[in-house]
């Protein structure tokens, strides 16, 4: 094929690509796992989430330590007919190995943040009471309007499917900041990046997992699929720290609108 009409054919196919993407309503959030519990030290909160709209890109990103605003904000979202990608930075599935000797050992992909030390533990426990309440909420009030999912080949969702598909965060080394909203924020762009190709980037596997997630899903009433509990989720790990903006959100918002 020549040159110039096989650089004409990527184009257009990349075009196209786009306007199916730009279609489709979608939001994508991070939460990054900590402590909801006020803290001198950070003057806040240590949990914080990040929003972005795809079909706005990054300058669309949103974040807070609020919580509560962030089932608020999940719940408009949802209301509204979007598909949502929540991601959590804490561990979603261990394994449970067959040989006694890899028992304590991380995950494959883990590297020197293995689930198994003590602020890994620490985070992991933290992530399933976190991930808990806020699917338990979401499940009161949004269960009939999307389903829930852990299958990375389910995003992006086709138009007139409406999901909840959860998957796993990992901000370390480089990617890590001072801040826990700009560390949800890395995630969130690294996962709008990434959309179409989240099985190239998925960082980490485990032999036969357990998923934490998937207990959590069962709990809340999102599914009563005991295939769930083996099952592993995408798990995201950025490599460089995003410096955009990010707005903040006021407690007292109550439409997409307001910073």
């Amino acid at each position: 094929m020549d040159c110039t009409i096989r650089c004409v054919v990527v184009v257009s196919f990349d075009m196209y690509n786009r306007v199916i993407m730009n279609e489709i309503k979608r939001v994508i959030y991070t939460c990054d796992v900590g402590s909801t519990l006020y803290q001198k030290k950070r003057r806040g909160p240590a949990f914080a989430w990040a929003r972005l709209n795809p079909n706005e890109g990054t300058k669309s990103i949103r974040g807070s330590s609020d919580i509560q605003q962030l089932v608020k904000q999940l719940q408009l979202d949802i209301e509204e007919g979007y598909s949502v990608s929540l991601g959590f930075e804490s561990p979603l599935f261990i394994p449970i190995p067959d040989n006694s000797r890899n028992l304590s050992k991380g995950r494959e992909g883990d590297g020197d943040r293995s689930f198994a030390s003590p602020i890994g533990l620490s985070v992991t426990t933290l992530g399933i009471h976190q991930s808990a309440w806020i699917l338990k909420r979401l499940h009161e009030s949004s269960s009939r309007k999307c389903e829930f999912t852990l299958d990375l080949q389910c995003w992006p969702p086709p138009s007139h499917r409406h999901i909840l598909f959860c998957w796993e965060a990992f901000v370390s080394g480089k990617a890590h900041s001072d801040g826990d909203i700009r560390d949800a924020a890395t995630a969130v762009v690294f996962f709008f990046d990434n959309e179409r190709n989240l099985q190239r980037v998925n960082a980490v596997t485990a032999e036969n997992p357990i998923s934490l997630i998937g207990a959590v899903a069962l709990w809340s009433g999102w599914t009563s699929d005991l295939t769930y509990l083996h099952r592993t989720t995408l798990v995201l790990k950025p490599s460089s720290v995003f410096e955009g903006e990010i707005q903040g959100v006021s407690r007292d918002s109550s439409n997409r609108g307001s910073p």
